[in-house]
């Protein structure tokens, strides 16, 4: 498969981990093993990259959702947000419209 840049998706999660930054965090959080996972992200999305690269650390964080955070949060709709971003690029990358 080609390779696609993620440059947007990574800027897009880059800005939640901001968010989620301005306020302290205690270590072994919810909050704390989130932003773990979305710079697990933000690395491998770094320039052009093939998808199956991308595909297991927001596999992970989807896992991550599931398991640890309750579905009407604020951290629910972030996640929820960032795997709508991340299939939306996927879609918008692979269509032939933009290759």
């Amino acid at each position: 498969m080609r390779k696609i840049y993620f440059g947007d998706f990574r800027l897009y999660v880059l800005g939640h981990i901001k968010e989620i930054q301005q306020n302290e965090i205690e270590a072994y959080t919810t909050e704390w093993f989130l932003l773990r996972y979305l710079k697990k992200i933000t690395k491998v999305t770094e320039g052009k990259t093939e998808y199956t690269r991308v595909e297991g650390p927001v596999r992970s964080l989807i896992r991550f959702y599931v398991d640890n955070i309750d579905e009407k949060s604020e951290l629910a709709d972030r996640c929820k947000k960032i795997h709508h971003e991340y299939r939306k690029t996927l879609y918008e990358k692979q269509s032939s419209k933009y290759s």
